[in-house]
């Protein structure tokens, strides 16, 4: 396997957000992103992405692995609850066994940056010391809109800038993804970028590591700072 093909599964959050998840599916998961090329004990994933119920066992599965536990929570996929619940949601993950917390931001709060920033800001302590993805949602807004929400969230202090939750709206496109990489290199900390929504194969991820290099560096992409949300991916690479 060649070295691109190596970095795009080093990589990878492998996910499972389906409704009929269980301990059962949790287990295959965790065992997969833990040896993802059977054979070669060096590899694995970056993470695996699960519902908060199933945390504790991703947590007790993964220990001792290199293999990060995330979230998707704080009203995942769509923020529509009050606020308090879904910092409650956050909280209660992280006691859960989450190193990683997946929260969208709310959009619906562009036309009011004081009230976007003072939730960004509480997902942000929330969240503690735990890496904090915000999910942007890019395919729903505009170029603008993609920026706003950007330097909302690098300034709140978020960890990764992730383009989409993967439902609903359109997923991550090279415009997009171009976007949210020049918030990166303008801001005033490192941060990470996670790439999510609709990536299926090879070539087309390996375009997107290709665009950010181009931006951001040719040594920057590496599981610190650059995340794939796509675990159809992983079956595509080892076709």
């Amino acid at each position: 396997m060649d070295a691109d093909r190596e970095l795009l599964i080093r990589c990878l959050d492998l996910t499972s957000l389906g409704d009929d998840d269980d301990l059962a599916t949790t287990d295959a998961l965790c065992e997969r992103a833990v040896d993802p090329v059977p054979g070669r004990g060096d590899l694995s994933v970056a993470a695996v992405c699960v519902w908060p119920r199933f945390a504790p066992r991703a947590a007790q599965r993964l220990a001792g692995t290199p293999v990060r536990v995330a979230c998707a929570t704080g009203g995942f996929p769509v923020p529509d609850e009050p606020l308090a619940q879904r910092l409650d949601q956050i909280r209660r993950a992280i006691d859960a066994g989450a190193q990683e917390v997946d929260v969208v931001c709310n959009r619906w709060l562009l036309d009011e940056p004081s009230a976007l920033r003072a939730e960004l800001e509480a997902t942000r302590a929330a969240a503690g010391s735990a890496t904090w993805k915000a999910i942007l949602e890019t395919g729903a807004l505009t170029s603008e809109g993609i920026r706003l929400v950007c330097d909302a969230a690098v300034g709140a202090g978020a960890d990764f800038l992730k383009t989409s939750t993967g439902r609903g709206a359109p997923g991550a496109t090279p415009e997009s993804v171009a976007i949210v990489a020049e918030r990166i290199v303008v801001a005033d900390r490192s941060l990470g970028l996670k790439i999510s929504g609709g990536i299926r194969g090879v070539a087309q991820a390996t375009n997107y590591v290709e665009l950010v290099r181009g931006t951001l560096g040719s040594d920057w992409p590496t599981p610190a700072t650059l995340r794939i949300g796509a675990s159809a991916l992983l079956d595509a690479l080892l076709a």
